[in-house]
């Protein structure tokens, strides 16, 4: 086993912590908790920048790691976490389609938090839910399908959830003789984003009949008619995000039927083909701004929606639960309208089954919402100060496809087999993979941000991206680019997404080369300007031709030129003196290797972009500022064991000999864009190796978070910045002490590329732990995490369902040595993750599959398996532990095809006439010595 710190002999900068020499030490006890620990939870920290840390107990962090490397199904490819008791606590479950709001289902199945109506509060509509009626011969029980009851209707005892993203199954447990279980979900499919971005929530419940007789079932569901309630008026305390939270959750504006924002409402039951619906409207006309519609409706069995009934209003709970309760029915009018002012309808569908002795059946809900006309964005955030206001949506794009609900539920109702079984196929296939399954869940939880009031999508095909949300509006508005440019699952699986994006951000472009960090206006960031350049290679490199980058490259253009000129005139590649704009909102000076690692990184990538769009000059220009970069840094920045900042002559926010978890972020941009190493590899190592060294903290029990904590003391985390050398700058920003979930997800993947497999799980793991579902409370201050967390579905930081999270995707691409470029038509694979034997879920410009990779010795074997859409290539590139392969063959779907090789360092390269290849086509590629 390599020890973390059991690295080669350094120079420079020694290391304050002893070498690991006791690592095999066998450490399984769990800690108790101090006084000191209890006190650091107690206490509110108010100042703004973070003290030096306590002396650490240097034995006690060595011991906990050992713990959490050797921890038991740390590499297995073990199960799905099951979520039950306390570790429900904490659930919220954001489904919708991407942009187009949410409802949060929380642990007990409740659907707690609807933000659906072009809101962000954190707001409950009643009369909303699903029961079960089971008669056993003259027997009959009634559960509403959830553990907490909703009015008389009583609540199933228990239940445990299982995620398999974007799936969240919940299996009741109780004394009723059926066994019950829900799936919430919303249909994702990669490469295909207007079926990603229906307004709606999928459900699949399934009864089986377990006992030797036959079972009468009722499948209820209750829907309240909540159009109206985009009249409720956001109300922003400023005080906290906790205050405003707990009074968006605590406010309950709507009681029964009745709430100040309805009026006119009108329920209508339609037997639809293929479908029994209830439809719920207004009375706005559809250009009006709080114009809406919903439907609720049962789809798939004929005979089943044939049986259903429904009606569109029911009076009261109790006359609802006796006729289900009697006779498996429902009373009522089949049209109702118009309410009176304040009150509205709740209608129903019920859904009769008869099970026979170990049958199981599978009943198909959705309810499906339209609020065309809203605003999302910046009017809504009182903090935004960079815009004035001005960013925002106009209204929502789901309204592009569908001109109302009707139209919506019968493409849904048209559909619903074939969105079901494609979003199934992801699932399928990115579960596919034999990396573990804790891991594999962590990548799909994730995902949970594009589904969540973070990003909305406009009519006019404008992508809004908030960096988090807050209690009752986003958290930081404007498309932040500082923050947005580590996310990158949302451009690997939807590159159109990431085009839109990238399109937005050089729209914003100004005269001088300047992309404000914030849209419309404002700014630069320098970390943001990279990540922006950076991206366009990415979008670039995600497309099936030049196309894009055609049309993009002026601006690309433009805005590499003036990071050149207004940061290093000279052209020499070492930055000048003044201050930069970062994500830590603030500045740093000079040199942070931080910043300078992205300029060289985006050099580098500019540089290719040019060569695709035929400006050799540009190209040259780029590479020679490069090189010397490359040379400079090297030289200056390395202490001898990690990469550091030569800071300005006038300091600002400076880190300078810290060790900081960003400190080769411009390598992480490299390593997933095919651009090679900037420094040599072994600095790069050693740099990594540093950060995990003391950075990580294995027990956060000695350390100063600072006055915003996203982990307790009794956890592990990786923090912003240390000082290994004790020398600690004065006017440091005041992020450096935090734990962010994203420096996991960076330095995991640089980890994973060093072949530091089981070091960079055990980093990954730690986050696993810390979002297990189970609810924390007693962090220090309430900004960010809410004074509480531990949702799996969307990590902390700066509010809820932040964005940077999405950089977990970087660790997929690093266990699988990922590299694709569209337009050149090539893909390349060199696995970290157990290379004699690998599995993994890739994606491409145009489709999705799964890339394998199996060694016994004497022969090498590759697969490349499409699931949808369609991979087209002319070049494949493996590594191989086959130095003089005796042959090398390729077929595609058993037949051979014509292809040449060569050897590039251990890397063999496949050439071939360009090869299509379609969902269920596979290309094998075998390698015999």
């Amino acid at each position: 086993m390599t020890a973390c710190l059991s690295r080669f002999q350094k120079t420079g900068v020694k290391s304050k912590l002893p070498l690991m020499k006791n690592l095999l030490i066998i450490f399984a006890a769990t800690l108790p908790l101090t006084p000191m620990v209890r006190a650091q939870v107690a206490r509110e920290l108010e100042k703004k920048t973070v003290a030096v840390n306590q002396q650490e107990d240097k034995e006690e962090l060595l011991q906990r790691y050992h713990a959490l490397y050797n921890a038991p199904g740390l590499t297995g490819r073990g199960l799905n976490r099951v979520y039950k008791g306390e570790h429900l606590s904490a659930i919220q479950f954001p489904v919708g389609g991407i942009g187009t709001g949410c409802i949060q289902y929380d642990g007990s199945a409740v659907p707690r938090y609807w933000q659906i109506f072009n809101n962000m509060g954190h707001d409950f509509i009643p009369n909303s839910f699903f029961a079960i009626r089971v008669k056993d011969q003259g027997d009959v029980e009634v559960r509403a399908l959830q553990t907490k009851s909703t009015g008389i209707f009583k609540n199933m005892r228990s239940l445990e959830a299982v995620s398999s993203f974007p799936f969240l199954e919940y299996r009741f447990s109780d004394d009723i003789p059926a066994i019950v279980s829900m799936e919430v979900y919303n249909p994702f499919i990669p490469n295909n984003l207007q079926d990603s971005g229906i307004p709606a929530v999928f459900y699949r419940i399934t009864v089986e009949n377990p006992t030797a007789r036959p079972l009468e079932i009722n499948l209820l569901s209750a829907q309240q008619n909540a159009v109206g309630f985009t009249r409720l008026p956001l109300i922003n305390r400023e005080k906290s995000f906790a205050d405003n939270f707990n009074f968006s959750v605590n406010r309950n504006p709507v009681e029964g039927n009745n709430a100040d924002y309805y009026q006119g409402n009108t329920n209508t039951m339609v037997d639809e083909e293929g479908a029994k619906v209830l439809y719920m409207e207004g009375n706005q006309p559809p250009t009006h701004e709080h114009f809406g519609q919903m439907a609720l409706f049962v789809v798939g069995d004929k005979a089943l929606i044939n049986a259903s009934q429904g009606i569109a209003h029911w009076k009261d709970q109790k006359t609802l639960l006796n006729q289900f309760t009697k006779k498996g029915e429902l009373k009522g009018k089949s049209k109702a309208g118009s309410s009176a002012d304040g009150t509205t309808y709740s209608g129903a569908l019920n859904v009769p089954i008869r099970l026979e002795p170990g049958e199981k059946r599978t009943v198909n809900f959705v309810l499906a919402w339209y609020f065309p006309n809203g605003k999302n964005g910046g009017f809504m955030d009182k903090w935004d100060a960079w815009g004035h206001g001005d960013w925002e949506g106009n209204g929502n794009r789901y309204a592009h496809h569908w001109k109302d609900v009707k139209e919506l539920t019968r493409y849904i109702v048209t559909h619903h087999k074939r969105l079901a079984t494609e979003t199934e196929k992801f699932t399928e296939t990115l579960y596919e993979t034999n990396l573990p399954h804790w891991l594999v869940e962590r990548l799909g939880n994730q995902l949970s941000i594009l589904k969540s009031r973070t990003v909305f999508h406009d009519q006019d095909n404008y992508i809004g991206l908030w960096e988090g949300t807050g209690g009752v509006d986003g958290s930081c508005a404007g498309n932040c680019n500082h923050v947005w440019h580590y996310a990158q699952a949302h451009a690997r699986l939807f590159p159109e997404v990431g085009r839109l994006i990238r399109n937005q951000a050089l729209d914003a472009i100004k005269d001088n080369g300047q992309i404000p960090y914030r849209q419309p206006a404002g700014t630069p960031a320098f970390d943001g300007q990279c990540g922006d350049i950076l991206g366009a290679y990415r979008e670039h490199l995600m497309s099936s031709s030049n196309a894009w980058l055609k049309t993009r490259y002026p601006a690309i253009k433009k805005a590499m030129n003036y990071l050149v000129n207004t940061h290093d005139d000279d052209k020499d590649g070492w930055l000048s003196d003044a201050s930069k704009h970062t994500t830590y909102d603030a500045s740093m000076t000079g040199n942070p290797s931080f910043l300078a690692s992205l300029y060289l990184a985006a050099l580098r990538a500019s540089e290719k972009m040019a060569l695709a769009m035929d400006d050799p000059q540009q190209a040259s220009e780029w590479k020679s500022i490069a090189e010397k970069a490359a040379a400079l840094h090297n030289d200056s920045l390395w202490n001898g064991e990690y990469f550091m900042q030569i800071r300005g002559a006038k300091p600002n926010t400076d880190y300078e000999n810290g060790c900081h978890a960003d400190q080769l972020l411009g390598q992480w941009w490299a390593d997933q864009l095919g651009l090679g190493n900037l420094y040599p590899g072994y600095k790069l190592k050693s740099a990594a190796e540093a950060i995990l060294e003391y950075n990580f903290k294995s027990t956060l029990a000695y350390h100063d978070q600072g006055h915003r904590t996203f982990a307790l003391p009794t956890e592990a985390g990786m923090v912003v910045t240390t000082w290994p050398g004790n020398d600690r700058t004065p006017y440091a920003s005041g992020y450096s002490g935090e734990v962010w979930t994203t420096f996991e997800y960076t330095i995991g993947a640089a980890l994973l590329k060093h072949h530091r497999v089981r070091d960079a799980l055990t980093l990954l793991r730690s986050g696993y732990d810390r979002y297990d579902g189970k609810l924390r409370t007693g962090y220090i201050g309430d900004w960010g995490n809410f004074g509480f967390s531990g949702n799996p579905f969307g990590d902390d930081e700066c509010g809820q369902f932040y964005a940077r999270a999405l950089s977990i995707w970087s660790v997929l691409l690093a266990a699988q040595g990922f590299e694709y470029n569209g337009p050149a038509q090539s893909i390349g694979f060199d696995p970290k993750w157990k290379p004699e034997d690998h599995v993994s879920f890739f994606s491409t410009a145009e489709g999705w599959g799964t890339f394998t990779q199996k060694r016994d010795g004497q022969k090498q074997e590759n697969s490349l398996q499409v699931k949808h859409g369609l991979l087209r290539l002319r070049q494949v590139t493996l590594n191989t532990d086959i130095e003089a392969p005796g042959s090398v063959e390729a077929r595609v779907n058993g037949e051979k095809i014509q292809a040449g090789y060569s050897m590039d360092k251990g890397m063999l390269v496949l050439d071939m006439n360009q090869q299509s290849m379609e969902a269920g086509e596979t290309m094998n590629i075998i390698i015999k010595r």
